[in-house]
């Protein structure tokens, strides 16, 4: 949802893979901007995450250039 109003806009921002053991899937961060944070360009919040390759173009089109009025939280169990 694009809507200049909104305060917070998230990014989605892919990472190399460079481990042949996970070549099946892809990582990155979701940054989470806000726009009344005086303009200093810097995310607010940043999560990590690791998906499968085959969710990942629909995980990017979910997520990035959202722009919202309510930040997102996102937690998960990391437990290998």
């Amino acid at each position: 949802m694009k809507d200049m109003n909104k305060r917070y806009t998230l990014s989605v921002t892919e990472e190399v893979v460079q481990n042949p053991e996970f070549q099946w899937g892809r990582g990155g961060r979701i940054e989470v901007y806000d726009r009344d944070n005086k303009g200093n360009g810097y995310a607010i919040f940043e999560y990590r995450f690791f998906i499968p390759k085959e969710l990942f173009d629909s995980f990017h089109s979910l997520f990035d250039g959202y722009m919202t009025d309510h930040p997102i939280r996102i937690a998960m169990n990391w437990n290998e």
